[in-house]
């Protein structure tokens, strides 16, 4: 797991230092950076971060996660020219997901040769939902329950093939009515996704996921965060991975236990600059014991989450 991130001059960030946990989940209005954090995650883990990175008008840029005790670091000073140090290879791969509001698609090409991966906006799940069947028939039954016990009427989840590289998602619902994924609700298909990446049996160590509650019924969002929750313990049968979320959801907020997640407070600085804060615990415990902490995000807006700025001389 990432114990902390540091990111110097890199997109809309001047300097953000923020502790991580297993379950970490940032908020804040749209533009103050929760995007470009996960990238920085992404980027560094990947190798990927170029000059197009570097803060407008800034020479150099660094991005430094702390792992085990180890950093992490990559440190970019123009022109192009790129240095990284620490265990690279220890914290890789790292998976990105913008799922689609309308849902994930219930076609795919591909064969179950090999474990599928799951690209940016969840393709591949027919695939890789063929290979659980085909190949992982304990980890394929664990699926098809858990996706049972959150989808009233579902009785089995088939998988079509109509030529040998195609693979199409059905349902069975309602005493027998087949039912072709693509045709099933939006929320159906994500809480398909959820639950077939909580039992992906080879997950990133690294899952970023931007605002899993888009296109969910707001009863199922707890559902998710216990799913992801999950992906953190492997509690679900896979290694641990570690789970950055952004939301704008007052309700996925609320299923946060701060004694174990992290949430992270993202805002727009007067001279452009994001910054990013840990929600201040013992402040928001005069709240807690009434309201649920979305709630008291939704009423008191992120400056009720955290400390109160200090002044400046």
């Amino acid at each position: 797991m990432l114990d902390r991130v540091e990111i110097m001059n890199y997109r809309c960030f001047a300097h953000v230092d923020v502790p991580l946990r297993p379950f970490t989940v940032l908020i804040g209005p749209n533009d103050t950076g929760k995007s470009s954090f996960l990238s920085a995650v992404r980027k560094l883990t990947e190798r990927q971060l170029g000059s197009d990175d570097l803060r407008r008008g800034a020479e150099s840029a660094l991005v430094r996660v702390q792992w085990r005790g180890q950093n992490v670091t990559f440190d970019l000073a123009t022109p192009k020219s790129a240095r990284w140090s620490g265990p690279m290879e220890e914290i890789y791969p790292t998976r990105l997901f913008t799922l689609p509001s309308a849902g994930v698609s219930m076609k795919s090409q591909g064969t179950y040769a090999v474990v599928p991966d799951l690209d940016r906006t969840g393709s591949n799940l027919a695939t890789l939902v063929d290979y659980l069947l085909r190949k992982d028939r304990r980890r394929f039954d664990a699926f098809v329950a858990a996706m049972r016990a959150r989808v009233p009427g579902l009785e089995e989840i088939n998988v079509e093939t109509p030529n040998p590289s195609e693979r199409q998602v059905e349902f069975v619902i309602d005493g027998g009515l087949r039912l072709p994924g693509d045709e099933a609700s939006a929320g159906v298909k994500l809480l398909l996704f959820f639950v077939a990446l909580a039992h992906h049996p080879e997950l990133p160590k690294i899952v970023l996921i931007e605002e899993p509650e888009n296109g969910l019924h707001p009863k199922r969002i707890a559902d998710v965060v216990q799913l992801l929750r999950g992906l953190t313990t492997g509690a679900l049968g896979g290694p641990p991975a570690q789970v950055i979320v952004t939301t704008h959801s007052p309700l996925l907020v609320d299923e946060l236990d701060l004694e174990q997640d992290q949430l992270l407070v993202f805002e727009r600085q007067p001279d452009g600059a994001r910054t990013a804060r840990p929600v201040d615990r013992d402040r928001l415990r005069l709240f807690l014991d009434e309201f649920k902490l979305g709630e008291v995000w939704f009423n008191r807006d992120e400056e009720g989450l955290v400390a109160p700025a200090e002044p400046r001389p």
